[in-house]
């Protein structure tokens, strides 16, 4: 840019460094001046907080080694010795002393100084300076001409609701912070107008480049403008006022051309969030329904537990009226037994009154019999398991059965491989096929045919089949036949106990029960039982 003197100071670039460089240089030396001043107060400040994190350090020693080296200030060298270990005359804090309380009274006593003791300066008025909450400071002026900052820190009891043990005073000079400052100062003021001048260059330059070179951009796009030329365009690109107005028309079409192109790319961002949505949408409502497919198991499984329970309790209810009912009718057979045997030990009994006798004592111990198989039926066994072949096993047991099928024109078959060793108490296998047969045989009134067979169940159990061709189980009650107290038949003719104690008894042998059922067809009970390995 060719440089005019005279049209120079008409042009807008001469009137904003005019302006600019006097506020600079105004700001500048202002700040110089606040910056020096404030350097001063914070060289005070930390000064101060200098001297009281000082004392607080003193005041925290002596409590932590009061009781070990300090009790009562009985020691006061050791004392002297922490005071001399942080202030000196070649220290900012150059004077540290520790005070005590006189007893039953606000006066203190000095202890130890980080000085010479005969050249401590103080006086009963110090002990005032107790009862304050937090360190107090003051600037006092030194003998020698410099100013200091005493501090007042009282030394608190370990015992809050008693008064403080003594008092600390602690003397910074300010002698060679005000050195610091003054050096400070001096620096400041030689670097100053060197400063002001590097603004003015800097100033010039920026408003050449900033204001200056733009304009004469402006000008001449604009001049090419008028004459005509369709292709005139800025080459100025910055981002102020001047650079938007210079690149205005140069950035009318390509910002057409952008909006267009951004407009096109938020359809595609749109768009593509709509996608993600989606998905995102689909993935929580499987993790939903998943979770809901768990909560279903959950309380399904919280149902079979309810109802398991509820079992447990009918049989512990049973178990009680049972032992309730063998406790009322046991005490009375037993004196009716005690008064029977001194009747049938008296000699001048007639035969035919001893031969009622007779049957008046069997009927008794029948009653007694009842009595105690209702107690075993309740009552939950320690198993006793034990090698039971089954072939053997139910040979006895169909000796049993026999009367009874035969009344009933029910045919009995059973079939197992062999050997069929079963690893089980004997005592509860009787109960539970004696349980099972029962209930098939009042379901076959008018006669049928009744199935027993055994097969392996993987490696270490057998599955046992009971099926008959009775009435069946009718569907609307087949969830509840394992319910203790539960029966169809007539009053007086079951007690809801059988099946229940034998899903017990499968259980107590690690195994489960299953009835499949078909009304007017018959009904086949499936229960596992484990085999005797050593058998195998």
């Amino acid at each position: 840019m060719k440089f005019r003197p005279f049209a120079w100071f008409h042009s807008l670039h001469a009137k904003l460094f005019t302006v600019t460089a006097l506020v600079t240089s105004v700001l500048t030396v202002a700040v110089a001046f606040s910056i020096t001043r404030n350097s001063r107060r914070e060289l005070e400040k930390y000064s101060r907080n200098l001297s009281i994190e000082t004392s607080q350090a003193v005041e925290t020693e002596i409590l932590q080694r009061w009781n070990k080296d300090f009790h009562d200030f009985k020691d006061p060298s050791k004392i002297k010795e922490l005071l001399q270990s942080l202030a000196g005359p070649d220290r900012s804090i150059f004077q540290i002393d520790v005070f005590r309380r006189m007893p039953g009274s606000d006066q203190v006593a000095l202890v130890a100084s980080s000085e010479d003791e005969d050249k401590v300066d103080w006086g009963k008025e110090i002990g005032s300076h107790m009862e304050i909450s937090t360190p107090q400071s003051e600037l006092v002026e030194l003998t020698t001409g410099t100013r200091a900052w005493k501090i007042y820190l009282p030394i608190r009891n370990l015992h809050p609701k008693f008064p403080p043990y003594g008092l600390i005073r602690a003397y910074c000079d300010l002698e060679r912070w005000e050195t610091v400052w003054q050096n400070n100062l001096n620096n400041t003021l030689l670097r100053l107008p060197m400063v002001i001048l590097g603004e003015f260059i800097l100033l010039w330059v920026i408003l050449g480049s900033v204001v200056s070179a733009p304009i004469a951009s402006i000008t001449a796009a604009m001049s090419r403008l008028e004459r005509g030329d369709p292709s005139a365009r800025t080459d100025v690109r910055s981002n102020n006022e001047l650079g938007i107005i210079a690149n205005r028309f140069n950035l009318m079409a390509a910002e057409l051309q952008r909006a267009a192109a951004e407009r096109e790319s938020l359809i595609d961002e749109i768009q593509g969030l709509n996608t993600g949505l989606q998905s995102r949408i689909q993935g929580a409502l499987a993790a939903l329904q998943s979770q809901n497919q768990e909560l279903e198991k959950l309380m399904e499984g919280n149902a079979l537990l309810r109802e398991e329970l509820s079992q447990q309790e009918r049989l512990a209810v049973a178990g009680q009226l049972t032992a309730a009912f063998a406790h009322e009718v046991g005490t009375p057979l037993n004196l009716v037994n005690s008064h029977l045997q001194l009747l049938q030990g008296q000699s001048d009994m007639g035969e035919k009154t001893r031969e009622r006798l007779g049957v008046i004592h069997a009927q008794i111990e029948r009653v007694g019999d009842i009595v105690r198989k209702m107690m075993d039926m309740t009552r939950r066994r320690v198993l006793q398991q034990e090698a039971v072949a089954l072939g053997p096993l139910v040979a006895d047991l169909q000796r049993l059965w026999s009367p009874t099928l035969a009344i009933h024109g029910i045919d009995f078959e059973w079939e197992a491989p062999d050997p069929c060793v079963l690893f089980v108490d004997r005592k509860q296998m009787e109960q539970l096929f004696i349980n099972m047969v029962n209930n098939s045989v009042d379901a076959m009134p008018d006669g049928g045919h009744l199935r027993l067979t055994a097969q392996p169940d993987g490696p270490d159990r057998w599955l046992v089949r009971l099926s008959d061709t009775g009435t069946g189980i009718p569907a609307e009650i087949m969830e509840k036949v394992f319910r203790p107290m539960f029966t169809t038949k007539p009053e007086g003719q079951g007690t809801g106990l059988g099946l229940a104690i034998c899903r017990e008894i499968v259980r107590a042998h690690g195994g489960e029960i299953h009835i499949d059922s078909e009304e007017g067809v018959g009904t086949t009970m499936s229960f596992s039982l484990p085999r005797m390995i050593s058998a195998l």
